[in-house]
């Protein structure tokens, strides 16, 4: 499903808008029907409509016992609350399909059940059609079940009728027109109909309460927190940090329903909205459309380095609305994003379509650029990391989970389900990825869709470090490292916020590394590798000498430390070791930069011997060279003279940024009453922080975001502050989060909490 970049789009914002027509798209479209007679019907949206007799409003013939509507009343304070959709910006009616839902119609007369008919019909999309499952006629029934549409009289009040109506557990989700028709038999038997209508939109949205809708989750907690959870947090950084960084998920907002509906009916699903009704699709079109390219579009532009000055930082942003709401007024893609960004954005999406969704963090993911199942690092005779050469291995690494039962698999396996929306590689053409079953990547079976083979590799494949001769450019594996990636898979607890609220969920993604499950799954997935045959080679004798590296914990953005190389010798005779240790720079995405510090060193090493040797690292030899998501990164590589045995270790260093304290005055207030937020922090790096910059992102609140920059330079030791002032718009509890970012300085965040008072 390839979807078309919406350039210049010029569509109105309001909701009802979503059914009429655009002609700068219809123009569009006719001109990509040119050319395609004899292969497909090119008829614009506005054409097909007027010739759909479902769509039109008419009174078959004057009647006087007709029975005709005067008003439809569609409780829409009364059925949101029962659908748990009472959080919703919009004032429209949204329902979760599967659950009965209230109308109240008045007529001109009393019901006649002998000679009167009643049907509701709903219609969605562009070109909706019986046929095509996105009309639905809606009759009475006796009983209604939530695997079919239906409706029944509730009860009759003389010209007044109540009516139970359930849309389908398989209806398709999107906005609906609602037409109200009845049609009347005279006494000579000639029938009338009339139909009209209504001024209400219905929005239909997966229901993770109902068992017969294929998002079913039968734990009251988790529904809460994966569906109706307005904010939480996304893990970054290194495996070592418990801190998640605060988002605005912000599903309720306006905005974040109309840009996943939008975004649905801009790609391909816009002809087949009958689509719609699968989770698959829905998370395949948002894993394209999320991310911005010049082939399909998409909302949001990734970029990993400087410079990012025609937009906004990704470590600043502090949630998903500000960047929606920027998408929106233009529909045009927004700069810039990284992989947790990403993440945030889908995870709003497909909240706001009510399915259950959360951000997953995968520690030392890899990326296997050619699909062999191994990640790949290379050495040259000198001990120097040859970049162009490697697969990478992310630091940390983002993506989704959404729960919902896989049909088009075998048995066993519903439940959560990994996609991304980060360009790493294409799929099917687009870049996306997913959704793919845990369970399947947890058993390798690499071959079941979508690509599962690329997240099993991303969890759990073999890193292979090989040694390059340039003499004739060849190829020597001399360390195979089985538990390397894939770790600390990371969510936030359930119904808890705390700053360290962690969920591991890397048993759900692998078995224990090591065990006999796991090797087999490994084995089991190089079976479909590119290169299946040459599986042997990355088996590399162990040698009797191990190498580790140590630094301090805790460690301050602008601090100074040493690196400590431990190296044991667990022989009975001596061994001579020659090491060299590099620290680089390099982005979190594991690409490697310019060198920092290299140091060669030999350890003569009795038998069972330990020595250690170390690497100073001044802080003033990286701040001021890190840009904006770099990291440091440590190698070493090692070779005994007497066995010829080569040895090598990598690790990332994760320097702690300040937290910002985050205050709000008053901390509780009503709807309507307006709050004061600041945010500071104490500049305790090595020089002054320029071109400063704070970010807000409030749930509940008007303005949803602001951004203010600093007055000037932030000195050494000096306090930044900033203050904001919000007003309360909806009777709930509301999150505010905070951001800094300077040329210096990046990933300054914290957040506060303030209470609704009913």
């Amino acid at each position: 499903m390839v979807s078309r970049r919406p350039e210049g789009d010029s569509s109105p914002t309001s909701p009802r808008t979503n059914f009429s027509d655009d002609s700068a798209r219809n123009r569009d479209r006719s001109r990509l029907g040119e050319g395609l007679e004899g292969r497909r019907n090119a008829t614009s949206d506005e054409r097909f409509r007027s010739l759909n007799r479902a769509l039109t409003v008419f009174l078959s013939h004057k009647d006087e016992t007709q029975l005709k509507p005067l008003n439809v009343d569609f409780h829409k304070y009364e059925n949101r609350m029962a659908h748990r959709t009472d959080d919703y910006e919009s004032e429209e009616l949204i329902i979760r399909r599967g659950q009965e839902f209230q109308i109240t119609v008045t007529f001109d007369r009393v019901y006649r059940p002998e000679s009167d008919q009643i049907i509701l019909q709903f219609a969605t999309g562009k070109k909706p059609q019986e046929s095509k499952g996105s009309i639905v006629r809606v009759t009475l029934r006796d009983i209604l079940t939530p695997n079919q549409w239906g409706m029944k009289i509730k009860d009759v009040s003389d010209k007044t009728m109540h009516l139970t109506v359930i849309p389908s557990a398989n209806a398709i989700i999107g906005r609906y027109e609602v037409f109200l028709e009845t049609k009347t038999r005279d006494s000579d038997g000639k029938l009338s109909v009339f139909r009209r209508k209504e001024d209400e939109i219905v929005c239909i949205l997966f229901n993770a309460w109902c068992e017969d809708d294929v998002a079913y989750m039968d734990n009251e907690e988790e529904r809460l927190e994966y569906v109706l959870a307005d904010h939480g947090r996304i893990w970054v950084g290194s495996e070592w940090s418990n801190w998640g960084i605060p988002w605005v998920f912000g599903q309720f907002e306006d905005v974040s329903l109309n840009c996943a509906l939008w975004l649905l009916d801009h790609s391909g699903l816009a002809e087949h909205p009958e689509a719609k009704s699968s989770p698959i699709p829905i998370v395949r079109t948002l894993s394209a459309q999320v991310n911005f390219d010049d082939q399909d579009g998409g909302l949001l532009l990734g970029r990993w380095s400087e410079p990012y000055k025609d937009g906004t930082k990704p470590t600043g942003w502090t949630g998903s609305v500000n960047i929606l709401e920027e998408f929106w007024k233009t529909k045009n893609h927004v700069k810039y994003g990284q992989c947790w960004v990403f993440s945030g954005l889908v995870t709003t999406l497909l909240r706001a379509l009510g399915l259950p969704t959360r951000s997953v963090t995968n520690f030392q993911s890899a990326h296997d650029h050619d699909r062999s199942l191994t990640i790949d690092t290379h050495f040259d005779k000198n001990g120097d990391p040859i970049k162009e050469w490697d697969d990478s291995v992310w630091n940390f690494h983002v993506w989704n989970e959404s729960w919902f039962k896989r049909p088009d698999l075998p048995a066993g396996h519903d439940g959560w389900q990994a996609h991304d929306a980060t360009p790493q590689e294409t799929s099917e053409g687009v870049y996306r990825c997913g959704p793919a079953s845990l369970n399947a990547i947890k058993n390798a079976e690499v071959y079941l869709p979508y690509d599962t083979g690329f997240i099993f590799a991303e969890v759990n494949g073999d890193k292979v470090r090989w040694d390059v001769d340039f003499s004739d450019n060849s190829v020597k594996a001399f360390v195979t490292e089985k538990s390397a990636v894939g770790k600390k898979i990371s969510t936030k607890l359930p119904s808890q916020n705390s700053a360290r609220s962690r969920l591991d969920v890397t048993n759900d993604y692998k078995y224990p590394e090591g065990t006999e499950e796991e090797r087999r799954a490994v084995e089991m997935a190089y079976n479909f590798s590119s290169r299946k045959a040459y599986f042997n080679i990355y088996e590399v004798e162990e040698g009797d000498v191990a190498i580790s590296l140590d630094w301090p914990n805790d460690l301050k953005f602008g601090d100074s430390f040493d690196v400590k190389v431990v190296v044991k010798n667990s022989s009975n005779y001596k061994r001579t070791l020659n090491l060299k240790i590099t620290s680089t720079m390099a982005f979190y995405t594991g690409v490697a930069g310019k060198v920092l510090k290299a140091k060669k060193d030999t350890l003569h090493l009795a038998a069972k011997e330990e020595k250690s040797t170390m690497l100073r690292i001044e802080g003033s030899e990286y701040f001021g060279r890190m840009v904006d998501g770099d990291i440091l990164k440590l190698y070493v590589k090692g070779t005994v003279e007497e066995t010829h045995q080569k040895y090598a270790a990598d690790a990332v260093v994760e320097l702690l940024r300040p937290t910002l304290e985050v205050e709000a005055s008053p901390e509780m207030v009503r709807k309507g009453e307006m709050v004061t937020v600041t945010a500071s922090f104490k500049n305790e790096t090595l020089a002054s922080l320029t071109n400063g910059q704070f970010h807000f992102e409030a749930v509940g609140m008007l303005p949803k975001s602001a951004a203010f920059n600093t007055r000037g330079p932030i000195a050494v030791n000096e306090e930044a502050r900033i203050s904001a002032t919000f007003t309360s718009n909806r009777g709930k509890d509301h999150t505010i989060a905070v951001s800094f970012v300077s040329d210096e300085l990046n990933g300054v965040r914290g957040e506060c909490t303030v209470l609704n008072v009913n």
